[in-house]
């Protein structure tokens, strides 16, 4: 049975990487250097929390009842493996150099939520975290690993939240910085909105395969 702590310090690599991710934060940062950007990056971030609550409590819910009906203490250490290696593969799949020449370019619908109302902010907060498959390899295998560690409701509801907080850093910090110093926060964003842009596949790139390898490292050496 592995300790709270433990389980924790597993799922908190896990959560780093799902700070990181680019696509949340260049989503925030283009509706807080937009006109009427604030009140929207405000439900923005709480539907994204949000929705990392959720994703997680499912996959966690989902392991329990797997691992219970099973019988099997095993089975986690398995699924992570499989996970680890998954997730080094779709790393590799990430370094496709651009053409030369070719510009950094945001997808349309990302490009178009500048103005989104407040009640869009929070679906579009949500959207980019459930929609996003390479945030969702990340809440899986951290979910698993809660999942398979014998917990009981209440730890495994302390972890799920730490993984939320130090998973929503990244668009909570930013926005917190905004709401205190709009003149110095916002130029700094739209250069970072900007680097993220043309460097989304090298920064995801890296986090899957460190991310992956750290995984199943993890999982081999419970086998």
């Amino acid at each position: 049975m592995n300790s709270l702590a433990e389980v924790v310090g597993a799922a908190l690599p896990l959560a780093v990487a799902v700070a990181l991710s680019p696509l949340p934060i260049i989503a925030l940062a283009l509706l807080l250097t937009s006109d009427r950007g604030r009140a929207s990056g405000v439900t923005f971030v709480v539907g994204r929390l949000l929705a990392l609550a959720a994703l997680l409590g499912v996959v966690v819910a989902a392991s329990d009842v797997v691992e219970h009906l099973l019988g099997s203490s095993e089975l986690p250490a398995w699924v992570r493996i499989v996970l680890g290696a998954a997730l080094m593969v779709l790393g590799l799949t990430q370094w496709r150099p651009k053409p030369e020449g070719e510009a950094a370019s945001l997808p349309g619908w990302l490009a178009a939520i500048a103005d989104a109302s407040p009640a869009r902010g929070l679906v579009l907060g949500a959207l980019v975290t459930v929609a996003n498959p390479k945030e969702l390899a990340f809440v899986l295998a951290a979910g698993v690993s809660v999942g398979g560690a014998a917990l009981g409701v209440v730890q495994e509801v302390v972890v799920v939240l730490a993984f939320v907080l130090v998973g929503g850093l990244s668009v909570v910090v930013p926005l917190v910085a905004t709401l205190l110093a709009p003149a110095r926060v916002v130029p700094w964003l739209d250069r970072l909105r900007e680097w993220l842009t043309a460097n989304t596949s090298l920064v995801m790139g890296v986090l899957l395969l460190v991310i992956g390898a750290t995984v199943l490292g993890n999982a081999i050496g419970e086998l």
